[in-house]
């Protein structure tokens, strides 16, 4: 069974709750799905001092980490790092990892399987030693992690500022992770469309988001889910900069304009589908 809750209506906005994570498993881990699209799985993933993930394993699809909050201990092949909150790790398909946490507290990361994994695809690989890795399925890639450095962002909008995490000029082939801030009053481009799905998470300050006829003004630690052909456009009303991460997946083509202007508002031209066998069987009764 899935652990995504079924919707009757597509859920643009998707705060973090740790009441709805499922455990693991794994000591002190748990994880809340928050969406599940053919071009990513993403999860909130809490996991409590002394906890840990699965032992040595490794996917036969990329894999992210952005720590939110706390310290992570995270083995890449042979090595092994210590990273803080604000950090990328980025995770090639075939290379052997785990990740744990011994504190102090615990720690939240944003976790990225990219693309998603066939439906009943075995996730995670067991293996002993990073060499155990099957030669068809190994990387040449070593994995890499990330800090957000404000020193190094750039402008590429009055107001919008950026920094490039992940992407395939990193080796991330599939998928570009940019690091951005939006200042009070900045925005990004009008109301557009990608050929991607693109992903927000908001770390800190509030993003007002325009998606599909809906306004949402979005707070730390929420997820926006916005689907490849989705008109959108997001901004800052707010009086702090706003901070957030933003997914792109897949990677955009190369050379080919990454959004795509429309003009989009409705034309009071709804309809609504028929009623269902039920809700009709209902209707007649007395």
């Amino acid at each position: 069974m899935s652990p995504i809750t079924p919707r009757t209506r597509m859920q643009y906005v998707r705060p973090f709750d740790l009441d709805k994570a499922i455990d693991t498993g794994f000591p002190g881990y748990r994880a809340q799905f928050l969406a599940h699209l053919e071009s990513a799985i993403l999860i909130n993933s809490h996991i409590e001092e002394g906890g840990c993930g699965p032992g040595l394993h490794y996917h036969h699809v990329d894999q992210l980490y952005y720590l939110i909050e706390g310290s992570m201990n995270v083995q890449l092949g042979h090595e092994v790092q210590r990273i803080d909150a604000g950090t990328l790790v980025f995770i090639p398909a075939g290379l052997a990892h785990r990740n744990w946490n011994d504190g102090p507290g615990a720690e939240t990361h944003f976790e990225m399987l990219i693309p998603a994994p066939a439906p009943m695809a075995q996730l995670a690989l067991m293996v002993d030693s990073p060499d155990d890795v099957p030669v068809s399925d190994r990387t040449d890639l070593p994995g890499y992690t990330r800090r957000v450095d404000p020193a190094a962002l750039q402008e590429p909008m009055p107001g919008l500022k950026s920094l490039a995490l992940a992407g395939p000029g990193t080796g991330s082939k599939h998928t570009v992770v940019n690091y951005m801030e939006v200042a009070p009053g900045g925005a990004g481009p009008g109301t557009h469309i990608h050929a991607f799905d693109q992903f927000y998470l908001v770390l800190e300050g509030e993003l007002t988001v325009e998606v599909a006829l809906e306004k949402h003004v979005v707070g730390p630690r929420t997820l926006v889910v916005l689907p490849a052909g989705v008109p959108h456009r997001q901004y800052n009303t707010g009086t702090v900069t706003e901070k957030h991460v933003a997914v792109l997946s897949p990677a955009p083509e190369p050379v080919k304009p990454w959004d795509n202007g429309v003009d989009f508002s409705a034309n009071g031209d709804d309809a609504t589908g028929p009623q269902s066998v039920f809700e009709q069987a209902g209707a007649g009764r007395s």
